[in-house]
């Protein structure tokens, strides 16, 4: 752990006479400084100590910037290794792990943040997020020092390090039910604090020194899991109040999220309000018969309230239209698009993998690709470099909103009872979390990042196309009708939905050679 710089040099030309608040703080860091050397800098307690004296922080941790300044929000996007490579810092394995040896890795991340109604521009950094001088270390690092009174940390992707013992099982890794997703959050003995969503399988694993993992690594860049190859995204806001504690856990609990109350490598229950260690402690469940979205108002406020929605695994819909459908709001979405992807659709259109009490959903779009200051990346879930992995979302009229989320726009639109293509495939029936933030700073920011193309909209684009041309029957080598997604990996075929059917010039859901579909099929379908 480096050492902090707790003193120095005064300008001559300023006010020799300090206040007397900094005369108590200057003291305090002097005990706090003899205490040090005492104990010796491998304390984890000092140095959340240390670190709590230097950027003022109260007891209870915040969502801090990479000079130590605490912020009510910050958002970091790590875009693709293709497009920004490596970073300008070292890695240095602070929270645990050895450096990896990579086939393509980037750290360097577009960043914003806001405190007190005021919100800064994206910019990018070069230096290595979560490794030093980032929002993300430092955030971090107040619970890894020891600092944090309580925390969580779920993510669906451990790896089996560590085992998690929840029921049902999960073998190397947590599928369908359990929710689909990762973070951390802590909070003090008032029950303040931060909570973090990140959207890297495998990172955190662990928030204590004391607890190391065995086989995976704990920091980003040292992970055995190359989880910075393809773009991720880090968000984390300020919880002012128990009750926004309260309102996230029970959030977590909505949405099934995978993490073992019963393991202090994940979860530390020290002091503060009962009732929110009574929640944590009921953590790590699966809740299949509650299908009821959860949605829930936040203290911190940007232009209105920070809000934060849930999706429950029981609830079997498409989660980016159960957004719109609760906002009210067209959007348009990044997320890990891959197989079973779900297409762009308009305005009107109601999924049949629906339910009566949600309201009829506005146009979700789904991004392609973006851009940063005119350099391209892909947003196309693929584990290349190349390749998009954080879940995003910004309103395309009304409302500057925008949407930090743990879900992927994949799944099935209108399903098939029975069939492979079922309601409940992929991400339609697990659950997560979507923060939404009116902030019109953010939202431009947002709005030019997911800037580029388009997937095919479901029944073709807004303009006319053509009728579809006779196809060829389907090779008996991909499967034809009624073949699995799942089993559809051949090289020159390609999966087609039930409401792609139609326009793919094919008789239903199924694996078809890419070759004999319908030039009105949709494009991104024909990878």
């Amino acid at each position: 752990m480096k050492s902090f710089d707790i003193e120095k040099p005064m300008d001559a030309a300023k006010e020799r006479v300090l206040p007397r608040a900094s005369v108590v703080f200057g003291i305090s860091l002097c005990t706090a400084s003899l205490a040090f050397m005492a104990l010796g800098p491998d304390s984890a307690g000092l140095s959340g100590l240390l670190l709590a004296f230097k950027t003022g922080q109260s007891s209870s941790p915040a969502p801090l910037l990479g000079d130590g300044t605490a912020v009510d929000w910050w958002f970091a996007f790590k875009p693709t290794t293709d497009a920004f490579p490596k970073c300008s810092s070292s890695i240095t394995c602070m929270f645990g792990g050895s450096k990896e040896s990579y086939n393509g890795w980037g750290l360097q991340y577009i960043l914003s943040h806001g405190s007190k109604g005021a919100t800064s521009a994206m910019q990018l950094h070069t230096d290595c997020l979560g490794n030093g001088e980032d929002p993300v270390a430092k955030t971090f690092e107040q619970v890894y020092s020891g600092g944090a009174a309580n925390y969580v940390i779920w993510n669906d992707q451990f790896y089996d390090d560590p085992v998690l013992n929840i029921q049902p099982p999960c073998v190397k890794y947590c599928a369908g039910p359990w929710g689909h997703s990762k973070g951390v959050m802590a909070w003090g003995e008032d029950g303040t604090g931060f909570v973090m969503q990140v959207t890297t399988p495998d990172w955190p694993g662990s928030g204590s020194p004391k607890k190391p993992r065995s086989k995976q690594g704990n920091t980003l860049g040292c992970v055995n899991d190359d989880n910075i190859k393809v773009a991720q995204h880090f968000f984390a806001l300020r919880l002012a109040t128990s009750d926004d504690t309260k309102t996230v856990l029970q959030a977590l609990q909505r949405a099934s999220v995978a993490t073992d109350p019963s393991n202090d490598q994940l979860v530390k229950l020290t002091s503060g309000p009962a009732e929110l260690s009574s929640l944590a402690k009921q953590l790590g469940r699966q809740v299949l018969d509650n299908l009821t979205p959860f949605s829930g108002t936040l203290s911190v406020k940007t232009t209105s309230q920070v809000r934060l929605l849930a999706k429950p695994s029981g609830l079997h819909v498409p989660p980016w239209h159960m957004v719109s459908s609760m906002l009210g709001s067209p959007l348009r979405t990044a997320s890990w698009w891959g197989k079973p992807e779900i297409n762009s659709t308009k305005d009107g259109f109601v999924p049949g993998c629906w339910n009566k009490n949600l309201k009829s959903p506005k146009e979700v779009q789904v991004a392609l690709s973006g851009q940063w200051e005119g350099t391209t990346f892909s947003l196309e879930g693929r584990p290349t470099t190349d390749g998009n992995h954080a879940k995003l979302g910004h309103s395309l009229s009304g409302s500057k909103l925008t949407v930090l989320a743990d879900m992927n726009q994949e799944g099935s639109l209108n399903g098939n009872a029975g069939g492979e293509d079922s309601c409940e495939i992929s991400q339609n029936g697990r659950g997560g979390l979507f923060f939404v933030v009116e902030d019109e700073v953010l939202h431009s920011g947002l709005s030019e990042l997911l800037k580029g193309s388009t997937a095919a909209y479901v029944g073709g684009s807004p303009s006319p196309s053509p009728s579809p041309s006779p196809s060829p029957s389907p090779s008996p080598s991909c499967g034809g009708k009624g073949k699995s997604w799942g089993s559809c990996r051949q090289s020159g075929c390609t999966y087609v939905h039930k409401e792609d059917a139609k326009a793919c010039g094919v008789p239903g859901y199924g694996c078809y050679p890419s070759a004999s579909l319908s030039a009105t099929c949709p494009k991104a379908m024909l990878a």
